[in-house]
């Protein structure tokens, strides 16, 4: 798994981080990758990754008859 080595954090940053890990009953470890997760879940996603998204949801909808779908309209509005 990738690691990475954070430097020269300041105290004070370093001791919220303390008391988080504390309050959540987690390692610090666990604490900064689950801030980190919050911060970049909360990113703007780029605009290829929305569209695939949304083809792939599109790709497992079922095919509609537009026909029949004018068809039920207008048999209710008789």
């Amino acid at each position: 798994m990738p690691s990475i080595t954070i430097k020269d954090i300041p105290s004070t940053l370093h001791e919220r981080l303390k008391d988080a890990a504390a309050r959540h009953r987690r390692s610090l470890q666990n604490e900064v990758v689950a801030c980190l997760e919050r911060y970049v879940d909360q990113l703007p996603r780029p605009k290829a990754e929305l569209l695939a998204e949304a083809a792939a949801l599109r790709d497992r909808l079922p095919n509609l008859d537009h026909d029949l779908v004018d068809q039920f309209k207008r048999a209710g509005r008789s």
